[in-house]
């Protein structure tokens, strides 16, 4: 593997790869800084990349001893999110997970009422179930301040989860008067929210709502699993699976386009059975490194994994009535103890810490077609992804979306030179073709170097 030569780590600040690169301008990225001129790019930068998971203390039952902490910091996550409700030792669970955060530099955003309010008035519910008309963002504010002044002083505090689900178009006037009011309050953090952008009743009127203008960047959980207990591990099979997923990831960036907002997938890592059946099959470690990095070439700024904790759900209707049993196995078992999916993301997070760096500085231009302004390639059962500054693209991500055959693959360079973020590689060249070398399942970020 060749390192960086002094003209070529020139080359690369210029790119956005070297050490305190900046942006084309001189000044370093920032989170509000409006592009005043109409751009083909995200007006957004990526921002660093947040690597998280859901139900990291247990499912049914709560657990979260010293051993299970050492356990999830060495996962390699910087965000932990939706803890069970709950007390131990006369604390919350989550002001558990708040000192958690702290110790290990890790982030986390809050869900749960805030002192004084009942269960029914957590984020959720403001979003989903308050009456609109006068006093509907003064009462919005005072739980925000109260939770502010509840998590005054904790560094782990990274925003407010405010739906899950909510796909009714009769929401979003709601929603959009909840995210108002937390920007007026807050404006240093973000508002959350979960769903599959597919099944929302109106996609652009619930965009409209949820991604304000100024503040921090409100983000968008977009979650989407496709691994049922029937789909094959190889073949058209399961392509056709990956196509539905990331035409999905495709959907929430052109939501995205021209507004001020993010995005994370949530990564399926759980098995889940159902009346004594697979319903979801534990995908492998190469499907859940495909799903990070499709979701990547579609302008993610964060991988979430669903889920850590393995348990048992009673799953019950609006009624209230149990009607189903569900069997989940994530990221460490009942007993706390590592699955082989533990690894595996332990894995994929070295690779995303990795490309965090330089995907911070980065603005999403696009899916990439086979051929683009950067390179082109005629293999088939690749993703492209396209990136770059303010001016032009400058970065390439491409997937192996071959779950179960690594491959090398040829792509005609349309530049000088073409490096691998990651470990640092100058890709050799010949006739301006490079061989590129990918895992199962893999990816990655190539710079390519053009002539001004």
């Amino acid at each position: 593997m060749k390192s960086y030569g002094p003209w070529l780590l020139v080359l690369l600040v210029g790119l956005g790869c070297g050490p305190g690169a900046e942006t084309d301008g001189g000044q370093p990225v920032s989170d509000t800084a409006v592009d005043p001129q109409p751009a083909r790019h995200r007006r957004v930068s990526v921002g660093e990349l947040v690597v998280g998971t859901w139900l990291p203390a247990g499912l049914d039952s709560y657990r979260f001893s010293a051993q299970d902490q050492v356990l999830l910091a060495g996962l390699g996550l910087n965000q932990i999110e939706w803890l069970q409700r709950g007390e131990f030792d006369g604390g919350t669970t989550e002001a558990r997970a708040m000192v958690f955060c702290r110790a290990r530099g890790l982030h986390m955003p809050v869900f749960y009422e805030p002192p004084g309010f009942t269960a029914h008035d957590k984020l959720q519910n403001w979003a989903t179930r308050s009456f609109l008309g006068a006093g509907f963002a003064d009462s919005v504010g005072l739980r925000v301040q109260a939770l502010k002044t509840r998590w005054a002083g904790a560094e782990g505090l990274q925003g407010y989860l405010v739906g899950h689900e909510d796909y009714d178009a009769e929401y979003y006037e709601a929603l959009a008067g909840v995210v108002g009011a937390i920007g007026r309050v807050d404006s240093l953090r973000p508002a959350l929210t979960v769903g599959r952008i597919d099944h929302y009743a109106d996609g652009e009127a619930f965009a409209a709502a949820f991604f304000r203008e100024g503040g921090q960047p409100n983000i968008f959980q977009h979650e989407h699993y496709v691994f049922r207990g029937n789909v094959p591990t190889e073949g058209s099979g399961l392509q056709s699976k990956l196509s539905f997923l990331l035409a999905g990831y495709g959907q929430v960036a052109e939501y995205l386009q021209g507004r001020w907002g993010r995005w994370h997938a949530v990564v399926q890592v759980q098995s889940e059975k159902r009346a004594d059946k697979v319903y979801y099959r534990k995908p492998s470690a190469a499907e859940i490194s495909v799903q990070a990095g499709l979701a990547l070439s579609r302008g993610a700024s964060g991988i979430i994994y669903f889920l850590y904790s393995s348990g048992v759900e009673k799953f019950r209707n609006t009624k209230g009535e149990w009607v189903q049993t569900r069997y989940y196995e994530g990221l460490v078992d009942r007993d706390g103890m590592p699955t082989k999916s533990y690894g595996a993301v332990q894995a994929l997070n070295r690779q995303l810490q990795a490309l965090s760096p330089v995907l911070a500085q980065l603005y999403f231009y696009g899916a990439g077609a086979l051929e683009n302004e950067l390179l082109f390639g005629t293999d088939e059962d690749l993703a492209f992804g396209l990136f770059g500054n303010r001016e032009r693209q400058t970065h390439v991500l491409v997937v192996n979306r071959r779950t179960w055959q690594k491959r090398t693959v040829t792509l005609t360079v349309k530049g000088q030179a073409v490096v691998d973020v990651a470990t640092g590689e100058i890709l050799p060249m010949a006739n301006g073709q490079v061989q590129v070398g990918f895992a199962a399942g893999g990816f990655r970020l190539l710079a390519v170097a053009r002539d001004n």
